[in-house]
């Protein structure tokens, strides 16, 4: 939270997708969003979880969920990465070669702070 309250210097984010499946992200899931923002749910959560539905009154918090993505969802997002305008590096904590998939894992598990480890196949 408080790296996204640094980022947009208080304002915090728009949207928030949650992916990750477990309680922390949906607790951090509440906490992200600026008033009148939006959630989206992609993960799939397998049993039920605690959810703060007072920041969901407070903030006046839209939940989305995602179940499906159609084609043209795939051509906008990769659009948008295509076009510079989102600074997409700053997201990536980590390039490694596929043949350190397990070392990858085990520094995913060390590091929470982590947002997006990317395995090179070449």
């Amino acid at each position: 939270m408080e790296a996204v309250d640094a980022f947009s210097g208080g304002a915090m984010a728009d949207v928030v997708f949650e992916v990750s499946g477990v309680q922390a992200g949906v607790t951090a899931m509440t906490q992200i969003p600026r008033v009148r923002g939006r959630i989206v749910m992609v993960a799939i959560h397998s049993e039920p979880k605690a959810v703060d539905l007072f920041r969901f009154f407070w903030r006046e918090i839209k939940l989305i969920g995602a179940r499906v993505y159609e084609p043209v969802d795939f051509d906008e997002a990769i659009a948008l990465a295509a076009s510079g305008d989102l600074p997409l590096e700053k997201m990536i904590t980590q390039i490694s070669p596929l043949s350190a998939a397990q070392e990858v894992f085990e520094t995913i598990d060390k590091n929470p702070a982590g947002m997006k480890y990317l395995l090179e196949l070449a």
